[in-house]
């Protein structure tokens, strides 16, 4: 069982969630595009001013200032004029909107300012310490880090509302300042319109938006009226982002892809929604030259589609999941990339320490590294070695958990931790160990990771690694090439030509199939043997030759009272390759070395020549028997789609 933290709040300052300077602003001041020497303020209003930014180390002392001349405003298509550049125009903001951009530079690094918005001489800000801006550290120089990621969370509803306030409240229980704030795309639902944008994030975040810069990613209802390749609509319009390595990286030459640097922390933000993810595009060859590039110690990427989910989407049917898992993976894991957020699907999902998980579908074997919990009171943190490491392990995180509807498919194999619930995560770096905090809508702590980089780890594969459908440690099967000579039998549990549910075609069937709970309803019904080319199989199966490779059958039995388990055993005929599960434990595998269903690797051809073998049931088997009804569940292979024949025909006997 989990456990499960609860953050009691005893008195919560009040928090001003409205708009300031009484409804002057359309779109009240929030912060834009950070750097170790400057800041940008952006802001909104309906009316002309003489735009002014007062601004100091001291709430009392706003002695910097930045005048109009140095602030650029916009203004949409219909309200421009000669003094306007049109290029510059809004794209579908309220008539008579003004925007302005004021860059504020040769800025301390690392430091506090406070800030305050004017009019010519009127202040429209209020003198609050909640105004303030932070700078970067130095690039490459040792400094903690606090950053907030939220995904998916733009609907402007009570469980948005509810996960942002859970934030603060735990951030000031804990006397805790964001640094960064990063969210991984649709923030504006439905359409990421221009009207979506001011209430459902700005609206929404305005407390926070005001003193912590949001670094985001576009997500795909960004993208109905924001295009990645041009860099224009309301999406472009309300963030400015670093095409020009102003944060630190390589130059991206577009918004829409960049990377950025805080102290020894290196950050890559991907378009992995309307642009080329080939590792022949841009946007990949881009990315490993700034990996290449990079000098810091720790590597984070994010982006909106995961390239490992089974919540509301699947990462093995959707083609922009696959391409960012099967492209963008491999060299973001060269690169030695620490941890990866994504969103999209609405749920939260966090991996075990995994790397080469590129194939399709995803399958847990030969990819896990560590299969610990990752909790620093649990497992123990994932183990990397310091810096960056090509391969040396990377955890997955899912959150696009942060307001809208949640759901599930399935469990992707490679997951240790899955909550279907609203929330978001705080992640904190503090020299080599990075804590990862899942904070649920109220207050919940659901799940901690860690990460801690130091000296040199060499990770091998895990053969057989944890469960997160069963939530525990599969025992493994070892892998036999055959039965032996078939004893006299005294009964028989299950007949030859008898009745099974089975499945057939191009995907998985769901992950507990072979349990007894499962309904098996909607499957086909044939007499065993199953197969084709042999001219001795009962339910001839044509359509899965040159085209699948296995077979999925399932029958349930009730046991005789009164009999000796130790003279239970399966009989089958087969060609080539199966793995027998009883009560949804694995019980035999032949000729398979390793993994199941579509992620069974290196099957052995083996000719059934019409003959039975005998398969006793061993400590493993009996235990797992129930004294009431009982599910055998078989997975026939075929060791290649081209093969001229296939049979499968299972029985289970009692012997004299």
């Amino acid at each position: 069982m989990k456990n499960i933290h609860l953050i009691v709040i005893f008195c919560f300052l009040s928090i001003s969630f409205g708009q300031a300077g009484n409804n002057i602003f359309s779109r009240s001041p929030y912060l834009q595009l950070a750097t170790d020497s400057s800041i940008h303020i952006v802001w909104r209003t309906k009316t002309k001013m003489n735009p002014i930014i007062r601004f100091g180390k001291d709430m009392d002392e706003l002695n910097g200032k930045i005048g109009s001349e140095f602030i650029l405003e916009r203004r949409t298509v219909d309200e421009s004029d000669e003094s306007i550049n049109d290029a510059l125009s809004l794209f579908d903001a309220p008539k008579g909107t003004r925007q302005f951009e004021a860059k504020i530079s040769n800025l301390d690094s690392n430091s506090t300012y406070y800030y305050s918005v004017f009019d010519g001489e009127k202040r429209l800000t209020p003198k609050d310490s909640s105004y303030y801006f932070k700078t970067h550290p130095k690039p490459g120089t040792k400094s903690p880090l606090y950053f907030w990621v939220v995904g998916d969370s733009g609907t402007g509803g009570e469980n948005q509302a509810k996960v942002h306030t859970a934030m603060r409240k735990y951030n000031q229980f804990k006397n805790l300042e964001l640094d960064m704030y990063i969210h991984v795309g649709d923030m504006a639902y439905t359409s990421g319109t221009d009207g979506q944008f001011s209430e459902r994030f700005f609206k929404m975040y305005e407390p926070t938006l005001r003193n912590t810069v949001c670094w985001a990613a576009m997500g795909n209802h960004e993208g109905k009226t924001s295009k990645g390749e041009d860099g224009i609509g309301p999406y472009y319009d309300a963030y400015i982002c670093p095409k020009a390595a102003e944060a630190g990286g390589l130059p991206s030459g577009k918004e829409a892809y960049y990377s950025l640097d805080y102290g020894k922390v290196h950050f890559i933000v991907l378009d992995s929604h309307d642009l080329d993810r080939r590792p022949t595009g841009h946007m990949a060859q881009w990315l490993k030259a700034d990996i290449e590039k990079t000098k810091a110690e720790w590597l984070i990427a994010y982006f909106h589609h995961p390239p490992y989910t089974k919540g509301s989407h699947d990462s093995d049917k959707e083609q922009q999941l696959i391409e960012m898992r099967e492209h963008i993976m491999p060299i973001l894991e060269s690169g030695g990339v620490d941890i990866v957020f994504t969103g999209h699907s609405h749920i939260y999902e966090r991996s075990m320490l995994i790397n080469g998980a590129y194939a399709t579908p995803t399958v847990s074997e030969g990819v896990i590294l560590d299969d610990g919990d990752g909790n620093p009171n649990g497992d123990g943190p994932y183990i990397k070695s310091a810096g960056l490491v090509p391969h040396n392990g990377t955890v997955q995180v899912v959150a696009g958990h942060g307001g809208t509807n949640v759901s599930r498919k399935g469990t992707m194999p490679i997951m240790r931790s899955i909550f279907v619930e609203n929330g978001s995560v705080l992640v904190s770096i503090s020299d080599n160990v990075l804590t990862g905090t899942m904070l649920n809508l109220d207050g919940l702590i659901r799940d901690t990771f860690a990460i801690k980089k130091e000296g040199t780890v060499i990770h091998s594969p895990i053969e057989n690694p944890w469960n997160p459908v069963t939530g525990k440690k599969p025992i493994k099967k070892k892998s036999i090439s055959r039965g032996i000579k078939v004893p006299p039998v005294a009964q028989m549990i299950i007949r030859k030509n008898s009745q099974w549910a089975y499945f057939l075609g191009t995907e998985d069937p769901p992950e507990n199939w072979n349990m007894l709970a499962f309904n098996h309803s909607s499957w086909k019904k044939g007499e065993s043997g199953f197969g084709f080319g042999d001219d001795d199989d009962r339910t001839v199966l044509e359509s899965m030759k040159n085209k699948y490779t296995t077979l999925y059958l399932r029958r349930s039995f009730a046991l005789p009272e009164g009999i000796d388990y130790k003279k239970i055993g399966l009989v089958v005929s087969y060609d080539d390759a199966f793995i027998a599960y009883l009560n949804g434990k694995e019980i035999l595998r032949v000729g398979i070395e390793s993994g199941n269903g579509g992620g069974a690797r290196n099957i052995s051809p083996h000719e059934a020549e019409k003959t039975f073998e005998y398969f006793p049931f061993d400590t493993n088997a009996i235990k797992a028997l129930e004294g009431g009804v009982n599910i055998l569940a078989i997975e026939g292979h075929n060791h290649e789609k081209k093969s001229s024949d296939f049979t499968i025909h299972p029985t289970l006997i009692l012997k004299k």
